[in-house]
């Protein structure tokens, strides 16, 4: 048995699974190749969650158990629920990942384990200091977060491996372990990858003229720069720049983005839309011509992986996942942070320069197609299927 711990919430009732369409596929994947039955432990869902895409499974039909788990707002854990993770660790050949202390039931019981990792300490900080202001608070958040990432970097060292979900975490990561695995977690799928003979039409009526298409899909809340988005688009509309913006997502800041695009009134061409489910933002994507991503930290986000599968070019700015991304793929154009006057500015220039758009179109394309989901899942399987062996 293998356990799969996940801070990503679900819901069981009356016989129907809720949970987050992305963790259900990889869940599905893992269970289905690696040959052993599959544990997910995840908290359960409560009232407030942000989470955007939901999908719903009879439990019948699933080809992995799920355990929900009571915790706190830090995912921690009390009395028997802390003995029910620590019983299914004994039962388990495996964890593949960390969380609700199941990597010290672990280290207690000698299972072996794989840390997952997505943030390094930098990312952590910010996190922890955005949504509060005053330099003490701030400073306070800072200290917590430091003390909390010591215990980890242990557990790191005591892990069998680690695996890394984009390039600052993989980077911070083999300071404290020798075998660390980088993968760039997205759900683009090689079939969804769009077909070149659709980019090539897209780029083709782009180039006669065609209004452009701009692109935003994500968590509508300050670190993810959403407002900022906003702020590029209007700095288009000023200067009169021929476009239409669409943003897809849910979060704290909408009401906000929508009343500064009223108050411009700039509704003709930026729409802060609602939520879609993935396979219809996909399709979406296809038929956009510039994705823009105003991320303040530096997260793995699936956001740059997916924009490429749609051939998009990139203008973002320049975290360090971004940074390291661009130098990869080739794809698109960095802008210093929390400027989205300049960063409009390389929208519309990028927009006037075709040769340009379109050599990152297809570079993003040609970089989804090296790194869809199949070929980055196997990445992982295959490090699980060889510790397996061993076992």
């Amino acid at each position: 048995m293998i356990i799969l711990p996940t801070y990503s919430p679900c819901l069981i009732e009356n016989g129907v699974l809720r949970i987050d369409r992305k963790f259900h596929v990889g869940a599905s994947v893992y269970a289905e190749r690696l040959g052993t039955s599959v544990v997910v432990i995840a908290p359960t869902l409560t009232a407030g969650c942000r989470q955007m895409d939901f999908v719903e499974i009879p439990t019948d039909d699933l080809s992995y158990r799920v355990e929900p788990v009571r915790c706190d707002g830090n995912h921690r854990l009390r009395g028997s629920e802390l003995d029910r993770v620590e019983r299914l660790v004994g039962q388990a050949s495996l964890i593949y990942g960390t969380g609700f202390e199941t990597q010290l039931f672990a280290q207690k019981l000698a299972k072996p384990y794989i840390a997952v990792v997505e943030y390094d300490l930098p990312t952590q900080i910010k996190i922890a200091r955005f949504p509060v202001h005053g330099r003490i608070r701030r400073g306070v958040r800072t200290v917590k977060t430091l003390c909390r990432f010591l215990p980890k970097i242990r557990d790191l060292r005591r892990a069998h491996s680690v695996h890394c979900n984009g390039y600052p975490v993989h980077e911070q990561s083999r300071r404290f372990h020798r075998d660390c695995l980088l993968y760039l977690d997205s759900r683009m799928a090689d079939a969804m990858v769009i077909e070149s003979d659709r980019l090539d039409m897209r780029l083709a009526d782009f180039k006669i003229g065609r209004k452009p298409r701009l692109l935003y899909s994500g968590r509508y809340e300050e670190i993810k720069g959403a407002l900022d988005v906003v702020e590029v688009g209007l700095e288009l509309f000023r200067r009169k720049v021929p476009f239409v913006l669409d943003l897809f997502g849910a979060g704290s800041l909408v009401g906000e983005m929508r009343r500064r695009v009223e108050s411009a009134g700039a509704q003709d061409c930026i729409h802060v839309n609602n939520a879609i489910p993935y396979p219809e933002l996909v399709e979406r994507s296809h038929d956009s011509d510039v994705f823009i991503c105003c991320h303040v930290q530096a997260d793995p986000s699936c956001t740059y992986l997916e924009a490429c599968g749609s051939g998009l070019p990139i203008v973002g700015y320049g975290n360090r996942m971004w940074r390291s991304f661009v130098k990869d793929a080739g794809n698109g154009l960095v802008t210093r942070m929390g400027r989205p006057v300049e960063t409009a500015k390389a929208v519309q220039n990028l927009l006037s320069d075709w040769p340009s758009l379109s050599a990152f179109a297809h570079r993003s394309r040609d970089f989804a197609k090296k790194h869809c989901f199949e070929g980055e899942f196997d990445k992982r399987i295959h490090a699980i299927q060889e510790l397996l062996r061993t076992l």
